[in-house]
């Protein structure tokens, strides 16, 4: 799995604690140190499926719709890369038992693995991440003093 799933996640945390304010691509990059591109790019995958939205020029992103209707199962459709969520090493040594095996062996399970995940995936909103997050926040700020 690339980290176009946790940045996307990242990219919509900042825009749901900020509602109902637009966050631009360069205030989200600054958030996760990338690029302002890379933003974009993220945020194209997450337009297209509906769950943010943007005005022309730099007035910045908004979640599309509320919090407790995006979850991770649709953040994880909309980013994932081609092919599973494991992957198979390949080029194999097809004169070994093993090796001539193992794809078979590990397709089988690896997708049950997948789908078991994406059903996990599809009982955590992201209104959840957030009262998570908040709290984490909240309880890093009492230990420093911060209250």
């Amino acid at each position: 799995m690339s980290t176009h799933f946790s940045v996307s996640i990242h990219c919509l945390l900042l825009l749901s604690m900020q509602m109902p304010e637009r966050i631009t691509s360069a205030v989200i990059a600054s958030s996760i140190n990338t690029n302002p591109v890379v933003v974009r790019r993220t945020m194209a995958y997450l337009k297209k499926a509906g769950m943010v939205t943007s005005s022309p020029g730099t007035r910045g992103f908004y979640l599309a719709m509320p919090s407790d209707q995006i979850n991770l199962a649709m953040v994880y459709r909309a980013t994932k890369d081609q092919g599973p969520l494991f992957s198979i090493h390949s080029d194999t040594n097809q004169n070994c038992e093993v090796g001539r095996s193992i794809d078979q062996l590990l397709s089988g399970i690896y997708g049950l693995a997948e789908n078991k995940v994406l059903q996990f995936f599809e009982t955590v909103t992201l209104q959840e991440l957030e009262q998570s997050l908040r709290e984490q926040i909240n309880e890093e700020d009492c230990a420093e003093g911060r209250t």
